[in-house]
């Protein structure tokens, strides 16, 4: 067969068809290959174009004759241009060269790459090359204090849920959110690491593949509770390998397939560190939320202590809520109050190898500011859980 728009979308829909029926997509890689006389690798290409156009699993009658819309003229030229970016640099005019196609054609594709967050990049010689690195958004997200008066604000703070993984625990989070509802929060901050992602050395550890099946797992499970809005990081690991791998912009992949389900109380912070403004009448403080990186120290707080140290002179943040270690910590250096808020995965083979522990919850900060910005008052409540043989137990 060719491999046409069409012939692949029948491809793809009896990829899916096989892997229902119980058999391995590995194998069915091979079974669909034989049946069209194209080489496995072909097969997989097509099904991982289909799940990043979340057209994996759509029904399709195989009998009936297909016809190619426009969308997916379009999808199918965005896929190839995307495919030669990720390799070399590219002109619009050496793009139209290869392909045989107008300009206009060349810049309709790229713009709707950019829409489904591909990350490209146009330089001043006109050379288009797909970006595997995103810039931080340095713009300060805001909480406006000011409707607050002087009473303690709480404010719920998670990290590292890890969903996908076989490790994850569900049960963990979806207490957290109970207690975030009880005390009337509205606002959470994820410190990053929100799905397990894919790699080499966790793929037996995952339960979901795959950008779409990962972020569709997530919005399906992530606690959803009325008045409460989550605000998540992306790590430069798990969800952040796709961005390495894959050129996607994560975090707003997720909140676009999140509004779209339905759900508008996840939002997008960026990529590894973002600032908040937490405003009062007068003036301001900054709390910070990173996904830090490396492994962990020997004692626990030096890694978040050495962060704060090495930070350079002048407006430092006030609050630093550091993800990636899986552990809970508050310390107060340079007058910082960094907080490790814990993680919802229990320990992994890898942690177990690594001699690495995890600290299973989540905090609350109880933040009392003054008008003139300045926070007058922090108290930080520990949450902690424990393996789940222990709730077993009955007193």
């Amino acid at each position: 067969m060719s491999g046409g728009i069409n012939d692949q979308s029948e491809i793809v829909h009896a990829h899916f068809k096989l892997v229902q029926s119980g058999v391995s997509e590995k194998q069915a890689n091979i079974d669909i290959g034989k049946r069209y006389k194209l080489k496995p690798q072909s097969i997989q290409t097509y099904v991982s174009r289909a799940r990043l156009y979340g057209t994996y699993g759509a029904e399709l009658d195989p009998k009936a004759p297909v016809a190619t819309s426009r969308v997916e003229e379009v999808s199918a030229l965005a896929s190839a241009i995307h495919t030669k970016l990720k390799k070399q640099k590219l002109s619009v005019e050496q793009l139209a060269d290869i392909f045989d196609i107008a300009p206009k054609e060349v810049r309709h594709a790229i713009d709707s790459l950019k829409k489904t967050h591909v990350l490209i990049c146009e330089s001043q010689s006109g050379e288009i090359s797909c970006d595997t690195e995103m810039q931080p958004n340095s713009k300060p997200d805001y909480i406006d204090f000011t409707k607050h008066g002087e009473v303690e604000i709480p404010i719920g703070v998670l990290a590292d849920t890890h969903l996908c993984s076989k490790y994850e625990r569900l049960d963990v989070l979806n207490a957290l959110y109970d207690r975030y509802e009880s005390y009337g929060i509205t606002d959470v901050y994820h410190g990053g690491n929100w799905i397990d992602g894919e790699a080499r050395f966790n793929k037996f550890d995952i339960d979901v593949h795959g950008i779409g099946g990962q972020i569709g797992y997530f919005l399906k499970h992530y606690p959803q509770r009325k008045g409460i809005t989550t605000h998540l990081i992306s790590g430069d690991d798990h969800e952040g390998w796709y961005v390495q791998r894959e050129g996607i912009n994560i975090g707003q992949t997720m909140e676009d397939s999140a509004v779209r389900s339905g759900r508008n109380d996840l939002k997008d912070l960026g990529y590894m560190e973002r600032d908040i403004n937490l405003q009062r009448e007068d003036g301001s403080a900054i709390m910070r939320v990173i996904h830090a990186g490396g492994g962990s120290a020997y004692a626990i707080s030096y890694t978040s202590q050495k962060y704060v140290e090495a930070l350079q002179g002048g407006e430092k943040p006030k609050i630093v809520i550091v993800g990636h270690f899986h552990k809970f910590d508050w310390a107060y250096p340079r007058e910082v109050h960094v907080i490790q808020p814990g993680c919802t995965q229990d320990q992994t083979p890898f942690m177990r190898k690594k001699r690495l522990q995890a600290m299973i919850g989540g905090c609350v900060l109880w933040v009392k500011q003054a008008r003139n910005g300045v926070i007058t008052s922090l108290k930080v409540e520990w949450i902690p859980f424990y393996d789940k043989k222990f709730y077993a137990y009955h007193w």
